[in-house]
């Protein structure tokens, strides 16, 4: 059981790559909506040397319109930010679920 506390996206540091990865398996309204305060904090604060943002989301099972809403909102502040964004390890259901929402086109999806 996840605590409210706690966090949705773990962050790590390797080079100019930021690796942020979701370790909870359901992204509902109510953990997609603390899971874009995140992404703000982490890109207000985000070093100046950091050139990509790579987000891992095999631990992700389900998510609501508004997880769907936060990724674009990652999206959008790494285009202001001048940081790519590439996003591994999906699940075949949720490389599916992005592709028929259009989000292949904003993201970079790498296989590994």
């Amino acid at each position: 059981m996840m605590n409210d506390n706690d966090p949705i996206l773990f962050a790590s540091i390797s080079g100019d790559v930021l690796t942020l990865s979701i370790h909870h398996t359901t992204i509902n309204a109510e953990n997609a909506l603390r899971m874009q305060v995140e992404f703000r904090t982490l890109l207000q604060t985000l070093p100046p040397n950091i050139k990509t943002i790579h987000l891992e989301i095999s631990e992700l099972l389900a998510m609501s319109s508004r997880g769907f809403e936060s990724f674009l909102l990652l999206h959008q502040g790494c285009v202001d930010k001048k940081v790519a964004l590439t996003v591994s390890k999906l699940t075949q259901i949720f490389h599916r679920l992005l592709s028929r929402m259009g989000f292949l086109r904003l993201l970079k999806i790498e296989d590994e």
